[in-house]
C-alpha cells in the first residue's frame, strides 16, 4: 500500500492505535534504563557513580554508527514487508533480551578496582549488555520513527498519530518508572528486586514491539526510492534543510533534561527528601493520565495557535515543574508530588507529540528538496541525538554525585547540602534552562501548514 505526496487522507483509527503500541514498548526500554539503570549501577552493583555514568555514556556513542546504519539499510530495504516492518520484527527481540540483560548482571561489589580482576569484567559486562541494548533501540525504533511519515501528508493528522503515540508512551513510562519504583521498594531493592523487573519488562517490550510490527501490516508506505544521489550531496541536502536542524537542536537540549531528571528523581526521593519509591504512583499515576485526558486538546490547541505555539507553551511547563523540585523537602504532602505529575504530563505530551510531528514535515520538505525518500537516515539522526541526550543525563549526574561526595549508604537525615544540590541540579536546574534554550531556538522555526501545501502544489504541477 503506497501513499503520495498530495495525499491527506486521514488513517484508520485501527492503524494509528496498532502502529502506537510500539511507543509503550520503547518507552519501557528508554525510561526503564534512564529511570532505573543508574540506581542500579550505583547502589546493587556498588559501582562508583561517576564510572556508572561514563559506561552509559560510552554505549551511547556507539549510536553514531548504529542508527544511521539502521536508517539507510530500511531507507534500501524492498519487499511486500514495506521498508520498515521487518526491522520492527528483529529490534523486538534484541531490545526485550538486552533489557533483561540489564538488570541480571551476575557480579556485586564492593570492588577493589575497576580496572582490573572482578570490577573490570563486571563494567565490561555492563558496557555489553548496554551495548545490546543500545542495539536493540536502533534497530526497532529508527524504522518505527520513519513510518508517520510515510502514512499520511496530512498537517494535523500527523500531530494526531504521534498523539496516540504519546498516550501508550505515558502508559509504558508509567509502568517502567513509577509502577518499577514500587515494586522495587517492595521486593527490598536489591538484585532479585531488579532481576524480576527485568523479566517482566523484556516480556512487555516483545509483545508491545511486535503487536506494533503485526498491526502496521496494512499501513501506507512508500516503496524504495529510485533517486539516487552521491554521498557529499545526501549530506549537503540534510545541511541545507534548516527546519530539521532546529528541531534536532531543540530535542537535544530538552532530552538533555529530560534524561537528567529521569535518573535524579529515584535519588532525591530515597537519599534527599527520605520518601519511599512506593509514592512514585503518586507522581506517575496523575502524569500518565494528563497525557492521555491533554493530548486530545493539544492536538486542538496546535490547530489554533500552529504547532510552535503549541510546543512553546509545552516547553515552559517543563522548566516550571524542573524548578519547583528546589522547594520540596522531607515529609512533602503527596498532593504536591500528584501536582507535579499533572503539569509535566501535560508537558511531555506536548513536547513529544509537536516534536515528533514538525519532524515529519522537515522529512516531508526533504523529499520536496531531493526527490528521495530518506525518512530513515532523518529518523536515524533524530534517534541518535535522543540516545546521546539520554546519555549526558547519567553522566552530569553521576559527575555530581562524585563530586558532591554522595555515599548511597548515607542516610537522608545526613545528606549533605552539596548532595542535595548535585541531585536537584539533575532534576531542576538542568531541565529549566533546557527549556529556556528549546524556546529561543523554537523562535527561528518557520516551517508550517501553508508552506508544506505550497511546496505539494508545486509538485503536482511539475508531474
Amino acid at each position: 500500500m503506497t501513499t503520495h505526496p498530495d495525499d491527506e487522507t486521514p488513517l484508520p483509527v485501527r492503524i494509528k492505535a496498532m502502529w502506537a503500541t510500539g511507543a509503550f514498548g520503547v518507552a519501557i526500554l528508554m525510561n526503564g534504563i534512564s529511570a532505573l539503570a543508574l540506581f542500579y549501577f550505583v547502589s546493587v552493583l556498588q559501582i562508583p557513580a561517576a564510572i556508572a555514568g561514563f559506561l552509559i555514556f560510552l554505549s551511547k556513542i556507539y549510536d553514531a554508527v548504529s542508527d544511521p546504519l539502521t536508517g539507510v539499510l530500511s531507507d534500501k530495504t524492498g519487499g511486500d514487508s514495506g521498508r520498515r516492518r521487518p526491522w520492527l520484527f528483529w529490534g523486538a527481540w534484541v531490545s526485550a533480551i538486552s533489557f533483561l540483560g540489564v538488570f541480571t548482571v551476575p557480579f556485586i561489589g564492593p570492588w577493589p578496582s575497576m580496572t582490573e580482576g572482578p570490577g573490570l569484567i563486571a563494567a565490561l559486562y555492563v558496557l555489553a549488555a548496554l551495548l545490546l541494548y543500545t542495539t536493540g533501540y536502533s534497530l526497532f525504533n529508527v524504522p518505527y520513527m520513519a513510518m508517520p511519515a510515510e502514512m499520511t501528508n496530512g498537517y494535523h493528522e500527523r500531530s494526531s498519530i504521534h498523539g496516540w503515540r504519546v498516550m501508550f508512551a505515558s502508559v509504558g513510562g508509567f509502568l517502567s518508572q513509577s509502577a518499577a519504583g514500587a515494586v522495587l521498594e517492595i521486593m527490598g531493592k536489591d538484585w532479585d528486586a531488579h532481576a524480576a523487573v527485568g523479566a517482566l519488562g523484556g516480556s512487555l517490550i516483545l509483545a508491545a514491539m511486535l503487536t506494533a510490527w503485526w498491526g502496521t501490516r496494512d499501513a501506507p508506505s512508500h516503496p524504495r526510492s529510485e533517486v539516487s544521489l552521491p554521498f557529499r550531496e545526501q549530506w549537503l541536502g540534510l545541511w541545507r534543510n534548516r527546519p530539521f536542524q532546529q528541531i534536532l537542536a531543540i530535542k537535544l537540549v530538552q532530552l538533555i533534561g529530560v534524561s537528567a531528571s529521569s535518573g535524579g528523581l529515584m535519588f532525591f526521593l530515597v537519599n534527599v527528601i527520605d520518601m519511599p519509591l512506593t509514592l512514585l504512583p503518586v507522581i506517575g499515576g496523575p502524569m500518565t493520565l494528563a497525557v492521555i485526558f491533554g493530548t486530545p486538546l493539544l492536538v486542538r490547541l496546535s490547530k489554533r495557535v500552529g504547532k510552535r505555539g503549541g510546543y512553546v507553551f509545552s516547553a515552559l511547563l517543563t522548566g516550571l515543574v524542573g524548578l519547583s523540585w528546589a522547594l520540596a523537602q522531607p515529609g512533602e504532602h503527596w498532593g504536591l508530588l500528584a501536582l507535579r505529575g499533572a503539569v509535566n504530563g501535560l508537558a511531555f505530551a506536548g513536547n513529544v507529540v509537536f516534536a515528533m510531528s514538525m519532524m515529519t514535515d522537515a522529512m516531508e520538505l526533504d523529499y520536496h528538496q531531493t526527490g528521495m525518500r530518506r525518512e530513515g537516515m532523518y529518523s536515524a539522526l533524530y534517534s541518535f541525538v535522543e540516545k546521546l541526550a539520554s546519555a549526558l543525563g547519567p553522566l552530569i549526574l553521576g559527575l555530581a554525585l562524585s563530586g558532591a561526595g554522595f555515599n548511597p549508604r548515607t542516610p537522608p537525615s545526613e545528606v549533605t547540602e552539596e548532595v542535595r544540590q548535585a541531585v536537584l541540579l539533575s532534576i531542576g536546574y538542568i531541565p529549566a534552562l533546557m527549556a529556556i534554550l528549546a524556546v529561543i531556538i523554537l523562535a527561528f522555526y518557520k516551517l508550517d501548514e501553508e508552506t508544506l501545501r505550497g511546496l505539494r502544489s508545486g509538485a503536482r504541477r511539475n508531474t
